[in-house]
């Protein structure tokens, strides 16, 4: 613009004038009879970004006449706020003759007063009431050595509210904990029962509960065991693992299955998770241990796919998806994921070698190792026996004795009433196992029980950045599903 005024001679009217918001001057009409002068007005890049005037209503600038004055613009908060928040509040008339008039008037201060001294005789004690020039006044003195006596003031039930709103949601407070409010309040004023009132509002401010607090644990649901399944491949679990590095031959993926009743594993080397890709090895596991009567997975586009959708159909398999955002439905499934993923690494380091390569040596050992909910190893379970590893070529060259022949009939007889027993007993100990592990999962959970109509919070598991709240709301429970299900009415 200034530059524009040294080209044009200077005749630029009127004059440049730097302002963070232009606007187009009176005179403009004086112009029309000058062909040679022409007006001009110009916003910078760096002064577009601020089209919208800065809020300064709830800074301590709202003090200055000038600022408390001004009725300014303001963008929608990103977070909701209630009808009781701080963005809603309505203005206190503040001032000494208001104060001492409420302070007299309040129920609730009736024995603050009566125990009120004047001021010369409240100096021999450590903790009391007295009147400051006829305002009501706290003391008390610090247990730590060398502080200085405390003097508040008493504040009526009127100005409370407001007293705890600028101590913790205020822009300068930063919704701090209770025992910071607490401590920020007591500085200056004092009511009766002051910490659990602070402690109350605190813990009921909409925005604390949005944003969470960090490293806050929520506590869980009692435990709900799954039903131990009887038969052997009745019902699989599948999911992926990846990217992982990619190796030589182009994989990159695993596709994990697992038969919940054994858990006997199968991980396949993929170089894509295409649905196309994980129904042709789906199908080849089938090829070996029969067809399922249920698949689990997680709501991954692979097993949500029209492919996958009219597998399952023709095969007459009841399809179930996991809830959004919960592994733990899956919970032996994962497991084995963290066991898998920490063998491959310390196989890598040990041979530095591809991960491909070890694979199928990993998952001999994991499939020939006792399962602890079991008893069994998943092998044993399968197979009828333990499978001859390095161990047990080791014990035999040690005892160099030849297995006793046994018939055919006689063999497929004992080995079908051994698979049975030992099936037993695995069911057996499973079941134990689920009780000792709700027992133990059962001690740090928490009952809920919500109704139709019940205002919620809902959990956020994947929050887009940082500075998101960790949940949203509040909603509506629509209706209850189970104990732990509700369906919740939120926004389209």
């Amino acid at each position: 613009m200034i530059l524009g005024n040294d080209l044009a001679g200077a005749k630029v009217f009127p004059f440049p004038i730097v302002s963070a918001k232009p606007n187009v001057s009176e005179q403009v009409a004086a112009l029309s009879q000058f062909s040679t002068v022409f007006s001009a007005c110009v916003v910078t890049r760096a002064q577009k970004k601020f089209e919208d005037v800065v809020d300064l209503s709830s800074s301590f600038l709202a003090a200055l006449p000038e600022v408390a004055e001004c009725k300014l613009h303001v963008k929608p908060h990103p977070l909701p706020c209630d009808e009781n928040s701080s963005a809603n509040e309505t203005s206190l008339k503040v001032g000494r003759e208001q104060l001492i008039t409420a302070q007299k008037s309040d129920s609730t201060l009736f024995k603050c007063i009566s125990a009120a001294v004047d001021r010369t005789r409240a100096s021999d004690a450590l903790v009391g009431y007295f009147w400051d020039e006829d305002v009501l006044m706290c003391w008390w003195k610090p247990s730590t050595p060398g502080s200085d006596r405390v003097y508040q003031i008493v504040l009526p039930t009127g100005y409370r509210l407001q007293i705890m709103k600028l101590a913790h949601e205020h822009i300068c407070s930063g919704h701090l904990g209770v025992t910071k409010t607490y401590d920020r309040i007591a500085r200056y004023f004092f009511w009766p029962s002051l910490k659990s009132s602070v402690s109350a509002f605190v813990w009921s401010c909409h925005i604390c509960q949005l944003v969470g607090k960090p490293n806050q644990v929520i506590p869980h649901a009692p435990l709900k065991p799954i039903p131990v399944i009887g038969e052997p491949f009745e019902r699989l679990i599948l999911d992926c693992v990846g990217p992982l590095p990619k190796s030589k031959s182009g994989h990159q993926y695993v596709l994990t299955i697992m038969c919940a009743a054994n858990r006997y594993p199968e991980a396949v080397p993929l170089r894509s998770i295409k649905a196309k890709v994980v129904v042709k090895e789906l199908v080849k596991f089938c090829s070996l241990f029969g067809l399922p009567r249920v698949i689990q997975t997680d709501q991954g586009t692979n097993f949500t796919s029209r492919l996958f959708e009219q597998l399952v159909d023709e095969l007459q398999v009841e399809h179930q998806m996991l809830s959004a955002y919960h592994p733990e439905s899956q919970g032996a499934l994962e497991r084995f994921h963290q066991t898998l993923k920490s063998m491959l690494r310390t196989y890598c380091v040990e041979t530095n070698k591809e991960w491909v390569d070890g694979l199928p040596l990993l998952m001999f050992a994991i499939r020939s190792t006792k399962q602890e909910s079991l008893g069994f190893s998943p092998a044993e379970l399968v197979f009828g026996h333990t499978v001859r590893g390095p161990l047990k070529l080791l014990s035999e060259q040690f005892l160099a004795k030849d297995l006793p022949r046994v018939p055919i009939l006689e063999y497929v007889s004992t080995f079908r009433e051994q698979l049975h027993g030992v099936w037993e007993v695995a069911k057996q100990h499973l079941a134990e196992s689920q009780i000792k592990m709700k027992c133990r999962d059962d001690r740090t959970s928490v009952v809920r029980d919500f109704q139709a109509g019940d205002s919620v919070l809902a959990l956020l598991p994947v929050p887009n950045s940082p500075m998101h709240a960790r949940f949203a709301g509040p909603y509506k429970i629509e209706k209850k599903l189970s104990d732990t299900n509700y369906a919740v009415l939120t926004p389209d």
